[in-house]
């Protein structure tokens, strides 16, 4: 078994789509933030790419935002807008336009981005 299909076998899965996977580790079984390491899958080209260490904090800081600032449950994170979308799309194009536009804003900015986008779409679904 090499690296990735250990990864894919042992990863805690995001998201997935037809293109990508977004999966978390730990470390040892450790899920302190600093030990665990992300990852996206990239189907297509049979990739697997770590997330840097910027990628991941800032990751970590949107969804804090959405939780914290915006009241966003853990679930709402995980399923109820794009953003682990997102993010294994401009990963799996590291240093392409799609990342460079991905991060151009503050995790802050971001997430309250998604969060007005996240509220609309659940007004839409009750109305």
């Amino acid at each position: 078994m090499n690296k990735t299909d250990a990864i894919l076998n042992k990863g805690q899965k995001l998201y997935e789509d037809d293109a990508y996977i977004l999966l978390w580790t730990k470390f040892f079984g450790l899920s302190l933030l600093a030990l665990t390491s992300y990852y996206v899958y990239d189907k297509q080209k049979q990739r697997l790419i770590k997330l840097m260490s910027r990628e991941k904090t800032y990751l970590m800081s949107i969804s804090y935002y959405l939780t914290h600032d915006y009241g966003f449950t853990p679930t709402m994170v995980l399923e109820g807008i794009s953003l682990f979308k997102d993010i294994s799309v401009a990963i799996a194009d590291r240093g392409c336009e799609i990342w460079k536009t991905f991060f151009a804003e503050t995790a802050k900015d971001k997430a309250r981005t998604y969060a007005v986008r996240g509220i609309r779409k659940d007004k839409k679904a009750k109305a």
